[in-house]
């Protein structure tokens, strides 16, 4: 938890499928060898066959593929309580399908923990026991002394940046404060980026050490805060918490991956709202069920995999 705040814009898009048919080819005819006829045969008239009658049938449609990453987003933004200030993104992280909606950046609070660690295990620092456990409790209970022991020894104000600038996290950026890790920049399709990085592209050993540390986060974080709301105690569900008061604000994100039978989707539930803890939890918490609600059900269960 660290002080200060800003925010930015969001974008989307549409997409569209031409269907082209080919013609089929024309078939060639071998004439008759002149050598071999002996008498052509007298003409026979055929009288033309009557046009068919247009078909009033509609042509088939290939069916669309449904996006449920912006239903998942839809029904998250149709949820947002009066008054909060939302920013939310849903990605698939295996199709990269992604959907977004409301304010484009906020301060990362805890959420800049992961990204320090991601950024470490993708340049293959010296994981020794003491570090392992300062990972452990920087991503399970948030423990904030042992991200300041990571940030300063793993060189955090540049990680910010480098883990941005490498996965293409749009609107992230390092503190303008080098020593408040709170204040890094986030915006939601940038950190579905990054779990999308996690699940699909880093070492399998990486992504099993950051997914165990997540999946043993506690209810009461190690400062007392209550972190169990949003995305953490759902089922299929690992994410990183994050909270920090600024002024008469608090931001407060749930950013986590969900498993749906084969697939994954990564959730970020970004928020700045009233700094009353406990209306705050609820809120992020409404927007959680929203989007669990408008999940594809899926053909068969499964548990986010390590």
């Amino acid at each position: 938890m660290t002080p200060s705040g800003r925010r930015a814009l969001l974008s989307g898009y549409l997409v569209a499928a031409i269907v082209v048919v080919a013609s089929a080819p024309a078939m060639s005819v071998t004439p008759a060898d002149p050598a071999v006829v002996e008498m052509a045969a007298p003409p026979i008239t055929i009288e033309p066959s009557p046009e068919p009658e247009p078909s009033r049938e509609p042509l088939a449609q290939a069916p669309q593929a449904t996006n449920f990453a912006a239903a998942m987003v839809d029904a998250a933004t149709a949820a947002v309580p009066q008054g909060v200030t939302s920013g939310i993104a849903v990605m698939d992280v295996r199709t990269g399908q992604l959907a977004t909606s409301g304010t484009e950046q906020f301060y990362s609070a805890s959420l800049s923990k992961l990204m320090l660690i991601v950024d470490m295990l993708d340049r293959d620092v010296e994981v020794t026991p003491p570090v392992q456990n300062l990972i452990t409790r920087a991503l399970g209970p948030s423990d904030d002394n042992a991200m300041n022991s990571l940030w300063v020894r793993f060189d955090g104000p540049d990680a910010m940046n480098r883990v941005a600038s490498s996965l293409g996290m749009t609107g992230t950026h390092g503190p303008d404060d080098r020593s408040q890790w709170g204040e890094a920049v986030v915006s939601p399709a940038g950190y579905a980026r990054l779990y999308q990085h996690i699940m699909t592209e880093m070492d399998p050993g990486d992504r099993d050490t950051i997914l165990a540390a997540l999946s043993a986060a506690p209810a009461t974080a190690v400062d007392g805060f209550n972190q169990e709301f949003g995305l953490l105690g759902l089922p299929k569900a690992v994410t990183k918490q994050g909270w920090m008061y600024y002024g008469n604000r608090l931001y407060l994100h749930s950013a986590g991956v969900v498993a749906n039978g084969s697939d994954h989707y990564a959730v970020v539930l970004l928020t700045s709202q009233t700094p009353s803890a406990g209306v705050a939890r609820a809120n992020v918490s409404v927007l959680a069920k929203a989007i669990m609600s408008a999940m594809p059900s899926p053909e068969s269960s499964a548990e986010v995999t390590r």
